[in-house]
């Protein structure tokens, strides 16, 4: 095991998991194809956050504190447990308060990850605090063109970051992205919908209250010292979220993610 990360050979998939954030930034099943997107000029650099994979945004979302997101997905979790089976793989990683938590977030908590790899990516966030707190699992998923994208199960109402927060409502059911989008969609169902030529990305929502799509587009990627100029037309970003509905005391966030081929999407 590398001190910064570990690759994870299994017979059903090739994973790869940073020690920071306990974040899960590489997963494919063998024989198939990425599911997760992460970009090539991320770094691993100690208490700067990676871009890519599925980081975790707590004990705040977006820029509601600093830094932006939360420090979980920038601070080492301590792995747990590591059990392997024919299945698949089972991870527990756990972050408690400490004085570098403190210095920016001066309360006590416990967080514990579980992640379970194997047919499906199941990761769920566990949190212990007397404050509340939002957060998101934020998944970056890969795709071979943003254009030939569409995403279902979002709802119709959704708060616009780009549009100072204004409170929108969609006519169309089905989300094709078309330029930058920064949405928090507030009433959405409990699976979201990536749908391309030749796959469906299924995403399950459990203990959530929002899900947030979120694209920079070309203006936005040049913004960012850690995108290329055309990485916005290879990726999308859906994550479950709890933030207009914030995590209290004991609380989780859960999403599962499954991937169908062509075949199978024909009977779902």
């Amino acid at each position: 095991m590398n001190e910064l990360f570990f690759h994870v050979n299994h017979p059903l998939f090739d994973a790869i998991i940073l020690r920071q954030g306990a974040q899960l930034i590489h997963f494919q099943p063998k024989n198939g194809e990425p599911l997760l997107w992460a970009s090539a000029l991320s770094t691993f650099e100690k208490g700067k956050p990676f871009r890519g994979g599925i980081p975790i945004c707590w004990p705040w979302f977006a820029r509601r504190g600093v830094p932006s997101h939360g420090f979980a997905r920038i601070m080492e979790w301590t792995l747990q447990t590591f059990q392997e089976s024919e299945k698949g793989v089972y991870l527990v990683f756990e972050l408690n308060d400490s004085d570098a938590t403190r210095k920016i977030w001066s309360h006590a908590f416990h967080a514990r990850l579980e992640m379970n790899l194997g047919q499906v990516v199941n990761i769920a966030l566990h949190v212990k605090s007397h404050q509340e707190t939002t957060g998101a699992l934020h998944s970056y998923f890969t795709c071979k063109s943003i254009h030939d994208v569409s995403i279902s199960g979002l709802g119709d109402s959704y708060q616009d970051a780009l549009q100072a927060g204004k409170l929108c409502v969609s006519a169309d059911d089905i989300l094709h992205v078309n330029g930058a989008i920064d949405r928090i969609y507030m009433k959405p169902e409990a699976q979201t919908r990536l749908i391309e030529p030749e796959r469906m990305v299924l995403i399950s929502h459990t203990n959530y209250s929002d899900v947030v799509i979120w694209n920079p587009w070309k203006e936005g990627s040049e913004t960012l010292r850690d995108m290329q100029e055309d990485d916005y037309q290879k990726m999308v970003c859906i994550e479950s979220a709890r933030i207009f509905k914030p995590l209290k005391g004991e609380d989780s966030l859960q999403v599962k993610i499954a991937l169908l081929e062509q075949a199978e999407m024909e009977c779902y």
